[in-house]
C-alpha cells in the first residue's frame, strides 16, 4: 500500500427551492463549514488522500428542473467560499440526485482507488421530476453502495424515512425547520464525515491490506456513516470503553433513577458526585442550575479527550431534579460534534435533530 491514496470524490446535493428561502444563511454556512471540514481533511491526510468535491444545487420553475453543478469535481484547494445560493422554484429532487451520481459515476468508474462520500439536503417532497424515477434511483443507489459509496441525507419538512426508504438511504437525519435544526445537521454531518475520513487514513497506511480488504472496509463505513447517537431507554449493559452518564446529587448519594442504575451496575462510588467513576460518570444536578451547568460544561471536555471512551448520556437533570429536557438539551450542543457522545432523543429533539 506504499504511496497508496484514496481518491475521495465530495458531492454534495443541495435543496434551492423556494421554501430554503427561509433557511438561506443557515444552509450557506453550513456548506462552508462542511468545505472548510474536506480541505483540513485534505491538509492532515495529505499522504493517504485526495479529495475533490462537487456541488449541485437544484430547484425548477416555469422552465423545468434547474440542476446545475456550481462545483464539479475540484481540487478542494481550489474551493473557495461558497456564495451562490438563491432558494426559489420547486423540488426536482429525483433528477437532482440521479444527475448528480451518474454525472461522478461515469467521470470516475475507471479509478480503482475512488471512494465517493455523498450528502444531499433538502426541506421537500419530491415535486418536479422528469428523468429519474424513485425505482431507478434506488437501483442505481444499491449498485453504488455495493462500490463502496456512502450516501447520506439529512431532510426536513417531509417523511424523511419513508423517502429515504424508497431510496434505500441508510444515513438519515431528520432536522427541524429552522436555523437551530440546520446549524446543528450540518455539525452533525462534518463531524461524521470527519470520523470516514480517520477511518480511510488509518486503512490506507496500512501495508499488505488487499484490494478485497479494502472495498469491505469501504462498505462497513459507509454503512457506519452515522455512528449511533441515541442513548437506549434502558442500558442493561455496557460494551467495552462505554460510560453510563447520569445525574447525581452532589453529595453523591446514589440512591434513586440512574443514579441508583450506575451504583449497582456500572461501578459508581458512594459519596462521590461529579465525574468518572468505575464504568459511569456522574453530573450532579442538585443546587443551583449555573453549577450544573459548568458540571456539564466539565463532562463535555472530558470526552472531548477522551475519544476512546463513548459516552451514554441519560437524561440528565429531567428526574429528581425536575427540569425538562428543552431546559437541558441546549446546554449539550457541543456534543453534536462528538462522535463519541450519545444523547437521550429527548435531546437530540431539542437540539432540532431526529436520528433513525
Amino acid at each position: 500500500m506504499e504511496n497508496k491514496k484514496a481518491h475521495i470524490y465530495n458531492l454534495i446535493i443541495v435543496d434551492e427551492s423556494g421554501s430554503m428561502s427561509y433557511l438561506e444563511k443557515a444552509t450557506l454556512n453550513g456548506i462552508n463549514s462542511t468545505i472548510n471540514t474536506i480541505r483540513k481533511a485534505q491538509k492532515e491526510f495529505v499522504n493517504t488522500q485526495v479529495h475533490t468535491l462537487s456541488l449541485v444545487t437544484f430547484s425548477s420553475g416555469s422552465g423545468g428542473a434547474k440542476v446545475q453543478a456550481v462545483i464539479n469535481n475540484e481540487p478542494i484547494s481550489q474551493v473557495k467560499t461558497f456564495k451562490d445560493y438563491t432558494p426559489n422554484g420547486g423540488t426536482p429532487l429525483y433528477d437532482a440526485i440521479g444527475f448528480s451520481l451518474s454525472t461522478l459515476y461515469n467521470y470516475i468508474k475507471a479509478d480503482k482507488d475512488a471512494t465517493a462520500v455523498v450528502t444531499i439536503l433538502t426541506d421537500g417532497l419530491e415535486n418536479s421530476s422528469t428523468d429519474w424515477t424513485v425505482d431507478a434511483l434506488r437501483s442505481f443507489i444499491e449498485k453504488l453502495k455495493a462500490e463502496g459509496w456512502s450516501f447520506s441525507y439529512m431532510g426536513s419538512d417531509h417523511d424523511v424515512k419513508q423517502v429515504t426508504d424508497l431510496l434505500s438511504i441508510d444515513n438519515v437525519i431528520e432536522f427541524s425547520h429552522n436555523d437551530t435544526g440546520v446549524d446543528h445537521t450540518w455539525v452533525r454531518e462534518s463531524s461524521s464525515r470527519r470520523a470516514y475520513y480517520e477511518k480511510m487514513n488509518t486503512m490506507y497506511g496500512e501495508d499488505n491490506i488487499t484490494a478485497d480488504e479494502i472495498m469491505e472496509r469501504k462498505r462497513n463505513f459507509a454503512r457506519e456513516y452515522y455512528g449511533a447517537r441515541v442513548t437506549p431507554d434502558r442500558i442493561r449493559h455496557l460494551n467495552e470503553n462505554e460510560i453510563f452518564v447520569f445525574g447525581s446529587n452532589s453529595a453523591g448519594f446514589h440512591n434513586g433513577g440512574a443514579a441508583q442504575v450506575a451504583m449497582i451496575k456500572f461501578g459508581a462510588v458512594w459519596g462521590q458526585g461529579e465525574g468518572l467513576q468505575g464504568n459511569s460518570y456522574a453530573i450532579p444536578t442538585t443546587g443551583f442550575f449555573e453549577n450544573m451547568v459548568q458540571a456539564i460544561n466539565r463532562f463535555i471536555d472530558f470526552a472531548m479527550r477522551n475519544p476512546q471512551k463513548r459516552f451514554l448520556v441519560t437524561r440528565i437533570g429531567c428526574g429528581n431534579a425536575g427540569y425538562m429536557a428543552e431546559q437541558i438539551a441546549p446546554y449539550f450542543k457541543e456534543c453534536v460534534k462528538l462522535e463519541n457522545v450519545a444523547l437521550p432523543a429527548e435531546f437530540w429533539t431539542a437540539l432540532g435533530l431526529r436520528m433513525f
